[in-house]
């Protein structure tokens, strides 16, 4: 069975826990999850200019496309001002953070309609995140920068959160040596090695969740998911944040690594909430 529970609050630990047995947790009126989403909007629109960000796909070729998501992708990651935007969220959130890290957020950007589903825009095809080398204990934040529709949102595979998936290896080392920066090359085709499913899918159990702007859905990065076909007529711009206990990773706590086979470990890309220091995982 899989919970959903909208505006709850409980403690930080509790809710781990419930995210460790698969449930999902929603929040809507979170302040700081909407000024990240207001720092996003400002540089989407400083990307786009005059341009509608959201049907800017049918005003540019795909090429200028990439030429602004390209770089406002990096500015959001890596500005400083997101960080302390971030640390704020996880902070608001209950999380202890003197023992709560985080990656640097990523900002997606899915076209509509197939114009562009390679390298800035890559659509991930089904995946536990823990095939990209991530520790089964981490714990998912995705957040709409615009309101969001079935449409457009990712798919969640519930029916598969105790169910193995055959699935291509992934070496975390060659990809941030080969991968991670070439996604601005990969226009009408993506070259990039990722993890994805060895067998079919049954889409009979997903469950998509559409949120408004700012609308948090939290969930464990054991859930089989995926970049939904976007058929909405709009870009698709939403952020996403992961975190880490460092009790829960040392003491080896989070949902059973059912099938990922990722060499090496994303981890060290983590930085502490209180301060900014990177993971330590020994």
């Amino acid at each position: 069975m899989t919970t959903i529970y909208v505006n709850r609050r409980i403690d930080e630990p509790d809710r781990r826990q419930r995210l460790f047995a698969g449930d999902f947790f929603l929040y809507t009126d979170v302040a700081e999850s909407h000024a990240i989403v207001g720092w996003a909007k400002q540089l989407i629109g400083e990307a786009f200019g005059d341009l509608d960000p959201q049907h800017a796909q049918y005003k540019l070729d795909v090429e200028e496309f990439v030429k602004r998501v390209g770089p406002l992708k990096s500015r959001f990651t890596n500005d400083s001002h997101t960080k302390e935007l971030c640390q704020a969220l996880v902070r608001a959130m209950g999380a202890d953070p003197d023992e709560t890290y985080f990656d640097l957020p990523r900002l997606r950007v899915v076209p509509s309609d197939n114009y562009l589903s390679a390298g800035v825009s890559y659509a991930y095809k089904a995946h536990r995140d823990t095939w990209y080398a991530h520790p089964p204990c981490l714990v998912n934040y995705w957040v709409p920068v615009y309101d969001a529709v079935g449409d457009n949102v990712m798919s969640m595979f519930v029916r598969y959160w105790d169910r193995p998936v055959a699935n291509a290896g992934f070496d975390y080392e060659r990809w941030v040596k080969e991968s991670r920066f070439a996604a601005s090359a990969n226009i009408r085709e993506e070259n990039r090695p990722h993890p994805v499913p060895l067998e079919e899918i049954d889409t009979k159990g997903e469950i998509r969740i559409a949120q408004n702007a700012g609308g948090i859905m939290m969930f464990s990065t054991c859930h089989l998911h995926a970049t939904a076909p976007n058929v909405s007529g709009v870009t698709r711009f939403s952020y996403d944040l992961r975190t880490i206990s460092l009790r829960d990773l040392k003491e080896g706590r989070g949902p059973s690594n059912l099938d990922a086979v990722a060499q090496g470990s994303t981890v060290k890309d983590f930085l502490r909430v209180s301060d900014l220091t990177p993971l330590d995982p020994s």
